[in-house]
């Protein structure tokens, strides 16, 4: 994958996650900031993030193509392939906090690098389980705005 691509997509997998939090009003919360304010550690998380989202499409059979003389056709996942990708998405989450030095604690603390949710995915609480979800129902849109279109190869 193209570099700038990579990028773009960082970029739009941040965007999303600060409108699906729009109601944080947590003004210390920097997860919250935009792109460009943004510390290298959390873009550099956001960048694995995009990374990875091939991976996980190769797990559920799937295959991605460039796409320049017509519009992309969104897939729609199943609910078995949310699952499988969301549960790679919380354990790829896990390692890069975990080699980053964050700590399992009962308070989130960006700045202390503290989380309840460096659990299993068994562990997980219902609600946080559904952001993992959110973030793979959204990689069709993510891809698409790069030109990249997702089908299955089964």
């Amino acid at each position: 994958m193209k570099p700038d691509m990579l990028e773009t997509i960082a970029r739009a997998i941040h965007e999303s996650y600060r409108k699906a939090r729009a109601t944080n009003t947590n003004i210390k919360d920097v997860t919250m900031l935009d792109w460009e304010k943004l510390p290298d550690y959390l873009k550099k998380s956001n960048r694995e993030q995009a990374d990875d989202i091939f991976e996980k499409l190769r797990r559920i059979g799937c295959t991605v193509h460039k796409v320049s003389r017509r519009r992309v056709a969104l897939l729609t996942f199943t609910k078995e392939e949310i699952e499988i990708m969301a549960e790679m998405e919380h354990t790829r989450w896990n390692s890069e906090r975990l080699r980053e030095g964050w700590k399992l604690g009962k308070r989130k603390d960006v700045t202390k690098r503290i989380s309840p949710y460096l659990v299993t995915w068994a562990k997980l609480p219902e609600e946080v389980r559904e952001w993992d979800r959110e973030v793979v129902r959204r990689i069709p849109e993510l891809l698409a705005q790069v030109g990249l279109e997702i089908r299955r190869s089964k």
